[in-house]
């Protein structure tokens, strides 16, 4: 049974999908498999201040800090370079004048730009990035397709999205569900589960271009914006636009939409440019120029976020975490509240009949995880027997011809083991030794695994003080990433609320940083976001 299935896995779903996986939710992202949406063209631009009339989000510090620290961390789990922070320049057109007291009402810091006679031509904005969004897009498919957790699929939601009267949940092509979420940009206004919004599509085009005598590297606006292209490596090019045509809502490219781009970034690089690029999609829009997230009015395990605009990349993660907050039963934080449009709950539903907030064991996520990947037959390893659970399972998921070891260096530990394998009728070798001494004996006599399983801290029920430490963990970790087969992975549940639990999971993470990224995916599961003593999964996958 998954939780969430996400329909659309543009910046909203993607987003979406990191945001609920974060959480202990289980997803299901669908999405068509268009190469040209969007938010596949987007700029993924960040700044303070955008359009012609200068205007700032509300928030705009608050948003920007949560969306930063929300990419970075996709970013380390992913191992790809997603976000480019760095300041933009916002220049003026004749008639425009800098309020004085922008900066200060904003609460961001601007720079004043000037010419070589000393004149006041713009700003540099300070608190500005982008998001390389084709990138981060790709690397969420890769991300969720290694869990299972995405398909390329196209749907009719009128005929394909059912609710099962028996059990409550929702059916979309056979799988069951408890909610569903619409995250298809200007599509979802055709959908009947979404009527009667405030929609405001635009088209936008966008040049890829050749700029000879230009060399500007950081992002400039105008009456529109140029950026230095991270595509192609061969030689510098730039991307321009975006164009604004409320009338004409398709993807199809027009002469005069180049023209107006062309004669734009003319007038800010007093350089002809050549086009070697022309892309257009529509993009969703709310005529408040705000997200849109809640609850249909039709059913409340149907839910969306919608209307991102050009502020995409700065309100996904907050628009995210908002519906997120609603699917746990909860009221969205009061800040996020005046950037965001939450909708009501339909008439008579509560939100106590919203999805509750579940807090999963993150020992039962790891056993999701391997329960995918280990098969009948294999060899795994249980580092940390304990009180025989992850033993256990491991035995369940092998059968009888496949093996599985069991270390822990408490005698009562395996004794334990030894006795909830035996009255469940399974079978494992189990070792009274040093998790990393033996995985290092392992790794010399050649032997090779899918699975290695981490429970560290203290035994439950047991002596507090014998817990598992740094450094014979750093070293069984390594000796777990060389008998890892292709394809094969490693769990491991530090618990961070002992003398030196804090300790170990940082250690953990750190070692995780010094993997090569061309043979290991990794990814981290938080307890409980709110209480940084709660435990953390860390989940380490061999490629190949």
């Amino acid at each position: 049974m998954i939780d969430v299935v996400i329909i659309g896995q543009g910046l909203a779903g993607s987003t979406l999908a990191w945001t609920l996986h974060r959480k202990g939710q289980s997803v299901m992202l669908i999405d068509r498999g268009e190469e040209q949406t969007a938010s596949r063209i987007a700029a993924g631009l960040i700044t303070p201040v955008i359009g012609r009339r200068m205007t700032s989000p509300p928030q705009y510090s608050a948003c920007f800090q949560y969306a930063i620290d929300f990419y970075r961390r996709v970013e380390f789990e992913t191992r790809t370079r997603l976000l480019d922070q760095k300041p933009s320049v916002r220049l003026f057109t004749q008639d425009e004048q800098w309020p004085k007291d922008h900066g200060e009402k904003q609460g961001v810091e601007f720079e004043p730009v000037r010419d070589s006679k000393g004149v006041q031509i713009g700003v540099e904005m300070q608190k500005a990035a982008r998001l390389r969004t084709a990138e981060y897009l790709n690397a969420t498919r890769i991300f969720f397709a290694g869990l299972n957790q995405y398909r390329e699929e196209e749907l009719d939601l009128d005929r394909d999205m059912v609710v099962d009267e028996r059990s409550g949940m929702m059916l979309l092509k056979g799988q069951d569900c408890r909610t569903v979420v619409l995250c298809q940009g200007y599509e979802a206004r055709q959908s009947k589960w979404f009527t009667g919004l405030p929609n405001a599509p635009v088209k936008g085009e966008i040049l890829r271009l050749k700029i000879p005598g230009y060399s500007e590297a950081r992002v400039v606006h105008k009456t529109v914006w140029i950026l230095q292209d991270t595509t192609e490596s061969s030689e510098t090019t730039y991307l321009a636009g975006a164009t604004y045509d409320r009338q004409n809502l398709d993807n199809k490219p027009t002469d005069s939409g180049a023209q107006e781009i062309l004669d734009a970034v003319r007038s800010i690089t007093h350089q002809d440019a050549t086009i070697t690029g022309h892309f257009a999609a529509v993009r969703a829009g709310m005529k408040r120029r705000r997200p849109v997230v809640g609850a249909s009015t039709l059913d409340n395990r149907v839910f969306i976020i919608n209307g991102l605009g050009s502020r995409g990349a700065l309100m996904a993660p907050v628009a995210a975490n908002a519906l997120s907050e609603l699917l746990a039963g909860r009221r969205v934080e009061q800040w996020m509240e005046e950037v965001i449009d939450v909708l009501p709950f339909p008439e008579g539903v509560s939100k106590e009949h919203a999805q509750p907030e579940r807090r999963k064991s993150l020992t039962q996520l790891a056993h999701n995880v391997l329960r995918r990947i280990v098969t009948s037959g294999d060899t795994v390893i249980d580092a940390t027997a304990g009180n025989g659970h992850d033993t256990m399972k491991l035995a369940a998921l092998v059968g009888a011809t496949g093996h599985v070891i069991g270390i822990d260096v408490q005698p009562e530990a395996i004794s334990q083991t030894a006795a909830r394998l035996k009255d469940a009728g399974l079978t494992a070798d189990l070792r009274l030794a040093d998790h990393a001494v033996e995985l290092q004996q392992l790794l010399a006599e050649g032997i090779r695994v899918k699975a290695v399983m981490f429970n560290l801290g203290y035994r439950p029920g047991s002596d507090k003080t014998i817990t598992t430490s740094v450094a014979s963990t750093q070293t069984a970790l390594q000796a777990a990433s060389q008998l890892l087969t292709g394809g094969g992975a490693i769990t491991v549940v530090a618990y961070r609320g002992h003398a030196r639990g804090q300790e170990e999971a940082v250690a953990v993470e750190r070692w995780i940083t010094e993997l090569r990224a061309d043979h290991f995916e990794t990814s981290r599961v938080e307890g409980d976001l709110d209480n940084q003593t709660s435990p953390v999964l860390f989940i380490i996958r061999r490629q190949g």
